[in-house]
């Protein structure tokens, strides 16, 4: 089964692993105000998913939501029936228009090497308003310098009266890649099911390149770092939080 056809299927219990995130966009919401010099308000949020964070970043801003996968994009239509949402990849995508702020979530690890990261990130700052900010994070699995070891098992629960999702993310260092399995176990109104994730292999990628890719586009660059509770912080990166975050001005 094709991936894109899994993310069909799925979808919904994706966002109800994932919760609210009202409290990471208030604190994205500062760090933005912060660094963005632009006087306008349009934010594109690429790999929007199904437009959790997009609920309440439509409130201060203008915004554009992009992704690769139908399914996802049909519940954040029905979220937010008043954002303009774009079906494409999010290296190719061309849009005839320039925002002040760039957002992307939980995706640049699909990319699978430093040529396709470059393209990628080429991309959004050719997109991007002059004085604008690109803010983008690489979850810790996919970082060089964060691995402490080869194989890793992330547990992720969430449960109401009628659901209850188990996600086992399962990440195995390859080389200069990481391949990955998603095993759901789903409990819906008193049925239990597994549904296993064709695996897929995503890139290896070291802070200090991604850095370096970063200024040689002509960004200057921020760190923050990411908190167990709220992905987002405000405060400076350091190797005791779990990943950081990029915040980079044009």
């Amino acid at each position: 089964m094709k991936k894109e056809q899994f993310y069909q299927r799925l979808a919904r219990y994706f966002d109800f692993i994932c919760g609210d995130r009202k409290q990471d966009v208030e604190i994205l919401e500062r760090i933005i105000k912060k660094h963005k010099k632009s006087k306008g308000d349009q934010l594109l949020d690429v790999a929007c998913g199904t437009g959790l964070e997009d609920k309440y970043l439509k409130k201060h801003f203008d915004v554009t939501g992009l992704d690769l996968n139908k399914g996802v994009l049909d519940i954040a239509k029905k979220r937010n029936p008043e954002i303009t949402y774009i079906i494409a990849s999010m290296s190719n995508f061309k849009l005839n228009k320039k925002f002040d702020v760039i957002t992307c979530f939980d995706a640049m690890c699909y990319l699978n090497n430093y040529q396709q990261l470059t393209k990628t990130l080429k991309n959004f700052y050719n997109h991007l308003s002059s004085e604008g900010v690109l803010i983008f994070y690489i979850d810790d699995p996919f970082l060089k310098e964060l691995r402490k070891e080869k194989t890793k098992v992330i547990v992720n629960r969430n449960f109401s009266n009628n659901l209850e999702v188990i996600l086992f993310e399962i990440y195995q260092e390859k080389g200069d890649k990481v391949d990955v399995q998603n095993i759901f176990y789903i409990t819906e109104r008193g049925k239990t099911r597994i549904e296993i994730e064709p695996k897929i292999s995503f890139g290896l990628f070291e802070i200090k390149k991604i850095k370096q890719t970063l200024q040689k586009l002509g960004f200057k660059i921020y760190l923050y770092g990411a908190d167990p509770k709220t992905t987002f912080t405000t405060k400076q990166y350091t190797k005791k939080n779990i990943f950081p975050i990029f915040v980079c001005e044009k």
